[in-house]
């Protein structure tokens, strides 16, 4: 999990970087959602660093814990576009999108 761990990281320093450029620029809106997309890596860094040190944790319950996420971010995006929220809809599309990131890298590494 450390090249996980590390990958994780290391978007979180890009998306930092990102942020502060997009603020510099003067496109808050475009850093907004810079700063969801990082916070979705900073959070599944925690995530897994939490369960990396639980005993009898290890990889399944990761993918369980981002199975959760997704489904919950799921519903509020369905939620959203009930209700026509077209900053909502675009907040849970950029979580999402991070997140089949993490997955697809997550499975990559650890299997």
């Amino acid at each position: 999990m450390e090249d996980f761990i590390a990958y994780l990281t290391q978007q979180l320093e890009t998306g930092r970087r990102d942020i502060a450029r997009l603020e510099a620029d003067g496109r808050q809106d475009d850093a907004d959602f810079a700063k969801v997309r990082t916070n979705i890596y900073e959070i599944a860094r925690t995530v897994t660093m939490a369960l990396r040190n639980r005993p009898g944790a290890g990889t399944e319950a990761v993918e369980a814990q981002f199975a959760r996420f997704r489904a919950g971010w799921q519903t509020t995006l369905d939620k959203a576009r009930e209700h026509g929220d077209t900053r909502n809809i675009v907040v849970e599309e950029t979580k999402l999108s991070a997140l089949e990131d993490i997955i697809a890298h997550f499975r990559e590494v650890e299997k």
